[in-house]
């Protein structure tokens, strides 16, 4: 085992609230993580930091941040969670895995600072900022883990927040209804920050998210309702980029030149392709595969209404796992009043969520569907088209079965 799989494997041995047991609440606090970093001489100050929170949609808006900020000649620090195939994705300088030696010694100077009170979060969001520091980055964008006000990212004095959407979700941490959801995400808001949130947030959240920036002595915005050139089959993802656009815009010299930038990419759609939302793949015997991490009822509703447009006359096949956090029937019967009822030639399966402790039981879940289980992880035989959807962690398994087809560049 070498050093920074040894290190690796000693931070994973912290509390991990991705995969423990609930109830979950008891443990968060910032204390730790706080107190941990002044051991390390503070690193997450020395980097300027954009700071994103959201229900769906905060790790694609991050992603096209820092497209736009690497675009326009800066080097970037991206810190998101969770990983689909290596844990590497996690901390990445300029687009690519960190070096191995930065990893390793990151590690080892945070477990070295640790109290042992910190959890798994804690000690990796440390460490992706003392990385993000020793690589001399211009800017980095954080992704938060899980809600905001508790969330070991909270830690930075951004240059700006944002709050991309508010659904119900992880109600028995967040609360359980979305104006008290939009409060826990809002406590990333700081003053001083350009504060912001995505443009179809519901009315109670809204409130909640304006009354917050207003404590910090700040304005909400919203970015302006525009036409978007983004040719994205999933039109949220046009959204998640006028949010990211604008957000870029807003920032002080010579960060701002980073709108344009993106903007210019998006001319060209695939490349902002990102792993696993509406990734297009290939099956060793020739089948398509639409891998998409979506599990709210909004990004499932918009996926499966993409995935049928997309493929309207073929024999489609849905694969869908989920965590046990969800009430799978109350799932089903909100998709089926958003969508309607499934087409003829659509088929369903059920899948464990990867190896994920979690993951809610593929039979209860296929009852609620009208799918069939799948014991193992696995690509059903039959649909000429296929849709992973519903966990992370089933995408991740399944991604590394599949290959990149080739791709075409749009010409205008």
């Amino acid at each position: 085992m070498n050093r920074l799989t040894s290190l690796w494997t000693e931070l994973c041995t912290r509390t991990d609230y991705e995969s423990c047991s609930r109830p979950r609440a008891a443990r968060f606090r910032l204390d730790t993580i706080q107190e941990l970093l002044k051991r390390l001489q503070s690193p997450q100050l020395a980097v300027p930091a954009l700071h994103i929170a959201g229900s769906k949609g905060k790790g694609t808006v991050c992603h096209y941040l820092e497209r736009g900020l690497r675009a326009a000649g800066f080097c970037t620090g991206l810190y998101t969670s969770p990983h689909l195939s290596d844990w590497r994705e996690r901390i990445l300088v300029d687009g690519q895995f960190a070096a191995d030696e930065l990893l390793a010694d990151a590690f080892a100077a945070v477990l070295e600072a640790s109290s042992g009170e910190e959890t798994f979060f804690d000690l990796l969001t440390a460490s992706a900022m003392l990385v993000f520091q020793n690589s001399a980055c211009d800017i980095m964008v954080l992704e938060t883990g899980l809600g905001g006000r508790f969330d070991s990212t909270n830690v930075v004095v951004p240059l700006a927040a944002a709050v991309t959407s508010i659904e119900l979700e992880h109600v028995d941490v967040l609360g359980a209804d979305l104006a008290t959801i939009a409060g826990e995400k809002a406590g990333i808001f700081k003053p001083g920050a350009a504060l912001w949130c995505g443009r179809n947030m519901p009315a109670s959240a809204l409130a909640v998210l304006q009354q917050q920036a207003a404590r910090c002595g700040e304005v909400l915005h919203i970015p302006a309702a525009e036409a978007n050139p983004f040719a994205h089959p999933q039109a949220h993802m046009g959204e998640n980029l006028a949010l990211a656009v604008a957000v870029l815009a807003a920032l002080p010299a010579p960060f701002a030149t980073a709108a344009a930038a993106l903007q210019q990419l998006a001319e060209q759609p695939h490349t902002l392709a990102l792993p696993g939302r509406w990734e297009q793949r290939q099956l060793a015997d020739g089948r398509t595969v639409i891998l998409d991490v979506a599990h709210s009822v909004n990004s499932l509703a918009s996926v499966l209404q993409s995935f049928r447009a997309a493929f309207p006359t073929l024999h489609r096949g849905v694969v869908l796992a989920l965590r046990d956090d969800k009430d799978p029937q109350v799932l089903a019967d909100a998709l089926a009043e958003r969508i309607g009822p499934r087409p003829l030639n659509e088929s369903w399966w059920t899948a464990p969520a990867g190896n994920h402790p979690r993951s809610a039981n593929p039979v209860k879940i296929a009852a609620c569907f009208d799918a069939t289980a799948l014991i193992e992880v696995a690509f059903p035989a039959g649909p000429q088209v296929l849709l992973i959807t519903g966990s992370t962690y089933l995408v991740g398994a399944l991604r590394s079965q599949t290959t990149v087809p080739l791709v075409r560049e749009v010409r205008k």
